[in-house]
Order: C-alpha cells, then sequence, then structure tokens
C-alpha cells in the first residue's frame, strides 16, 4: 500500500526548503547555531554497539547532529527533502572532518526510495511531532531498518518550550501551529504508546530528556529548554 501523504505535510516540505535559507547563517556553522541534540551521542553508541555500518539521520536538517552520529557507523545517510538544509548540513559535516563517511540524499520520510532492510539505524529528531500522519513514516522507516536494528525519535511533551512560545497558537488539545507555520503536535507517553501500538510497534525504551539551548537570532531570542519523550524501537524478525 502507497504512503498516505496528507496534504498539510506535503505542503510543509517546500516551506522546510525557504526556512532553511543559506543566507541567514550569520556566521553559524549551522543555520541556528544548535549545539548537537544530547541523544544524538547516545544514539551513535547504541548503533555501534550493534555493529552497524549504515545511519540514517532523517531528516538531517542543518546537520547539527551529524558529528556525533558519525561516530555509530562507518557510513552516514544524511536525509532530507530540503536541497537548502543539505547544502548548510555537508558545510557542518566537512567543518567536522567527516564528510568522506557522509551521503547526502534528497529522501522522503513517507517514501524514501530505499530498499527493504538496507540501513541499520535511524535517528529521527524533531520530525514526527511535525507531521499529521506520523503512522506511515514510522512504517517506511521500520521498512527499511534491518531485523536488529534500531529507530530512535523523539516527541515533544508539553513541558517543551515551544508550547509556551509567544508566536504559536493552539489548535486543538496538544496540537499548535508554529512561528514558521508548521504543525507541532505534542505527547505524553500514553500517547506515543497508542501511536506505535496502531502500526504494531513497542517501544524497547522510552525516556524523558530535557536540555538547554542558546537564543536563536531569528526567533527564540532567549536560552529556552526543550523536553523531548524519546524512544527506540528495535526491528525484530530476520
Amino acid at each position: 500500500m502507497d504512503p498516505v501523504v496528507p496534504s498539510q505535510d506535503a505542503a510543509a516540505i517546500p516551506l522546510w526548503d525557504g526556512a532553511y535559507d543559506p543566507t541567514q547563517l550569520q556566521g553559524h556553522g549551522n543555520l541556528w547555531g544548535d549545539p548537537p541534540v544530547p541523544y544524538a551521542e547516545t544514539a551513535a553508541r547504541l548503533f555501534a554497539d550493534h555493529s552497524a555500518k549504515v545511519v540514517l539521520d532523517l531528516p538531517c536538517g542543518d546537520g547539527r547532529n551529524l558529528p556525533p552520529l558519525a561516530g555509530g557507523a562507518s557510513i552516514l545517510l544524511a536525509g532530507d527533502t530540503s536541497p537548502n538544509a543539505m547544502a548548510i548540513a555537508e558545510r557542518v559535516a566537512a567543518k567536522a572532518g567527516i564528510r568522506d563517511k557522509a551521503i547526502f540524499v534528497k529522501v522522503d520520510a513517507f517514501d524514501t526510495g530505499l530498499l527493504d532492510n538496507s540501513v541499520d539505524g535511524i535517528f529521527c529528531w524533531d520530525l514526527l511531532g511535525h507531521l499529521t500522519n506520523p503512522e506511515d513514516a514510522l512504517l517506511e522507516m521500520y521498512r527499511i531498518t534491518r531485523p536488529g536494528g534500531h529507530i530512535v525519535a523523539n516527541m515533544w511533551t508539553m513541558n517543551d518550550c515551544q508550547v509556551t512560545d509567544p508566536n504559536i497558537r493552539k489548535t486543538g488539545p496538544r496540537e499548535f501551529i508554529d512561528h514558521f507555520e508548521f504543525y507541532c503536535k505534542f505527547y505524553d507517553r500514553d500517547d506515543l504508546e497508542a501511536l506505535l501500538s496502531s502500526v504494531g510497534m513497542t517501544a524497547s525504551s522510552i525516556d524523558v530528556d530535557t536540555w538547554w539551548e542558546p537564543p536563536h537570532a531569528e526567533y527564540r531570542t532567549y536560552d529556552h529548554q526543550h523536553e523531548s519523550l524519546i524512544f527506540t524501537v528495535e526491528k525484530t524478525g530476520t
């Protein structure tokens, strides 16, 4: 069955490319100057401990998480729908000395174009909460993960700083439209477990992580605290 991509998710693709405007780097190596999320190192250790050869960062965005993820496998796929994002991410990889092991590919989370069982690990950060249909994205990621491989992903909680951002507006229970006009949904543990159950998945671990990030030049111009539910799914079978 072909993936169902709601019009709202499809319409966001060109908006993301516009959001990653390379003229707005303002001296940062990546777009907004964000450091890697702390859990990227944890994911890289998990992938390495399971002898991963190919890891996919989906979406790679401006490349903030590529340097720590590079330690998780010998080949790092940096996937995104945005050419602008990947151009910035390539600079990040080059500056970090990992460009030779990074392969940049235009990848849609609903239809990656990759073969079944072709990657050993997927790091999916700050994507699923933007999707009105995360179910089909999860199924696609599961399809391309090899048996014994892992998907590591996050969902924002209602304690995340985005909820109180003055430029975000509420549209439904735990649903918002942010400053870039992107859909955002925030989850609790029951929501997450129900989502995974709906696609026949069970998390091998669910953690809650909280961390601070520095001000952004163009928005959220203050130190801000994020909180996410971070879950790992191990693909079973042979």
